[in-house]
């Protein structure tokens, strides 16, 4: 009954998302400092396709139509890629990345747990390694990542990008990291010397999006929520970006979408497909243009359904 209540649930988010994708282009395009800019990525969460559902494959590609006309950088994509994990599904993601995003923008991808954890439950149920080994594998077809591993790092511009990616045998929705993950991340923060660097991880930390008001067990688990973030800890100027809690957009302090702890900086991305959770703001197709300077990092919010901004959920900080 749950497997056919998800269905039902992304059939109506997938319909919302087709009448949306007719919505004419408003807003503007132009970046605030484009003279200025070293790097300008745009970012998206939890898209959730489906083989069965074409019409949230048409929403993807809408979503990566309007980042297209920005002229990003980069494209980032924070996990929960598919609703079920099926490779069939899995790979029609990567085809569309691929056929979609233009020549010259580097795509940025990790998995989620419905991607992996819940592969279990789709048509040829796979376990975890084995999810992540196509993980790995369609990367490498696909996007030309050449990665052995689930976990990366990917340079733009001179940014690194650190893709951190769950490793555990069975576990559902809560991921696991390895110490060699753990000691990747802390190497590569090094390596940045100091420049705006950018963690990306599915299942966001515990308490700093204030799960714990609508998603008690949303949020990476111990010991390896300690370890991720006192190793971040360690380094200025530290971006981490996730996704998963599906929560919307808050400014209010108990469920921020964006805040500062310890000196790092978190960004909690919507879902693009999905519902929301009852918020500020809830609605579908949100995401982020990030843009950076000499100066400052900036995230400014976008519809890429309704093709416009919101406003009310820009966030500047200030490069150390």
């Amino acid at each position: 009954m749950s497997h056919v209540l998800n269905l039902l649930r992304n059939f109506f988010a997938s319909v919302l998302a087709l009448l949306m994708a007719f919505i004419p282009f408003s807003g503007g395009r132009e970046s605030k400092a484009e003279n200025e800019l070293k790097l300008k990525v745009a970012i998206v969460s939890d898209v959730h396709i489906d083989r069965r559902l074409p019409v949230g494959q048409i929403a993807l590609k809408n979503c990566y139509e309007d980042m297209n006309a920005f002229g990003p950088d980069a494209v980032a994509v924070l996990g929960d890629l598919t609703n079920y994990g099926d490779y069939a599904t899995t790979e029609k993601f990567f085809q569309i990345t691929k056929d979609t995003v233009d020549n010259g923008v580097q795509p940025i991808v990790i998995s989620g747990n419905h991607d992996i954890g819940h592969a279990k439950e789709a048509d040829g149920a796979r376990m975890n390694p084995e999810a992540l080994a196509d993980f790995v594998s369609l990367c490498n077809e696909y996007l030309d990542y050449g990665i052995d591993k689930p976990y990366y790092a990917i340079e733009v511009n001179g940014y690194k990008f650190i893709c951190m990616n769950e490793e555990s045998e069975d576990n559902w929705d809560s991921p696991e990291y390895s110490d060699e993950q753990i000691a990747f991340l802390d190497a590569e923060l090094a390596s940045a010397g100091g420049k705006p660097v950018f963690v990306l991880m599915h299942v966001p930390l515990a308490g700093i999006h204030g799960e714990a008001y609508f998603y008690e067990d949303g949020c990476a688990e111990e010991p390896w929520n300690s370890a991720i973030r006192t190793t971040m800890e360690k380094y200025r100027n530290v971006f981490c970006l996730s996704g998963h809690l599906h929560k919307g957009l808050s400014n209010d302090v108990k469920t921020p979408t964006y805040t500062e702890k310890n000196g790092v900086h978190y960004l909690n991305l919507p879902s693009y497909l999905m519902p929301n959770w009852p918020a500020e703001y809830a609605v579908n197709g949100l995401g982020f243009i990030m843009e950076v300077t000499d100066s400052a990092v900036t995230f400014r919010c976008r519809n890429y359904y309704m093709h416009n901004w919101i406003g009310n959920f820009d966030y500047t900080t200030p490069v150390e």
